[in-house]
């Protein structure tokens, strides 16, 4: 008995992080653990990861959408 393996098998994900989309996360990441050695208090650099995280995951989705609407057009 033969086996073929077809491509109904692959479960299609999300696409990984681009290297200057994962180069801003790196980049946020330095800077908080920066601003909490300076002393800014722990919940304020939450705060302020949070909403860096919250923008660049806007971003990024507006980016990859246009990049959709792009290609369809």
């Amino acid at each position: 008995m033969s086996y073929i393996a077809s491509a109904a098998c692959v479960v299609p994900g999300r696409r990984p992080l681009t290297a200057p989309e994962a180069t801003v996360v790196v980049v946020v990441l330095v800077l908080a653990v920066l601003l909490a050695m300076a002393g800014m208090p722990t919940l304020s650099v939450l705060v302020l990861l949070a909403k860096a995280a919250d923008v660049g995951l806007l971003l990024i989705r507006r980016a990859r959408s246009g990049k959709r609407a792009e290609a369809a057009g």
